[in-house]
């Protein structure tokens, strides 16, 4: 028997279980033409329209009431919509974001160089640090795959 399947002779015994126990149980209430019913509800696990008016079969037995495999289904293709589009948002904002930052880093990168001269950094080896750092900041300047700048000498050669 696979799995989603109905196991019918678990139903009926607990049909009868049911049974049994509103005759045993519950003698005073009287059912009338509802007893059967209402054992099969009790059977089933079912619930009435709750808070969101969705009746519900709660026993995994693969029964379900119409109104809930409808709303569930209506729910889930809703989330999948609603995760795609939310996807899709958050890859264009973080493909803005990344432009940003580049643009960002080149304009940071050149103000730092426009800034450093020998007046405002006096010392050489500062000045080359500054440098390095725009080089470093600056997203045109070619690097190589662990982040460091290749330096190119003078034929256009990366060392």
């Amino acid at each position: 028997m696979s799995n989603d399947s109905v196991n019918w002779d678990r139903i009926a015994e607990r049909f009868q279980a049911e049974m049994a126990n509103l005759i045993h149980h519950e003698p005073k209430k009287r059912y009338g033409d509802d007893f059967y019913a209402e054992a099969l509800r009790r059977t089933l696990g079912f619930r009435p329209a709750d808070e969101n008016f969705q009746e519900r079969l709660l026993r995994g037995e693969g029964l379900t009431t119409e109104s809930y495999a409808r709303r569930l289904y209506d729910t889930s293709a809703l989330d999948r919509m609603q995760r795609e589009t939310a996807e899709q948002v958050a890859k264009d904002a973080r493909a803005e974001t990344r432009r940003v930052y580049r643009e960002a880093g080149k304009d940071f990168a050149d103000l730092l160089r426009t800034r450093c001269n020998e007046v405002s950094v006096p010392s050489r080896y500062r000045r080359e640090g500054v440098a390095w750092a725009a080089d470093l900041i600056d997203p045109t300047v070619p690097k190589d795959q662990y982040g460091n700048v290749v330096k190119q000498d003078g034929a256009g050669e990366a060392r």
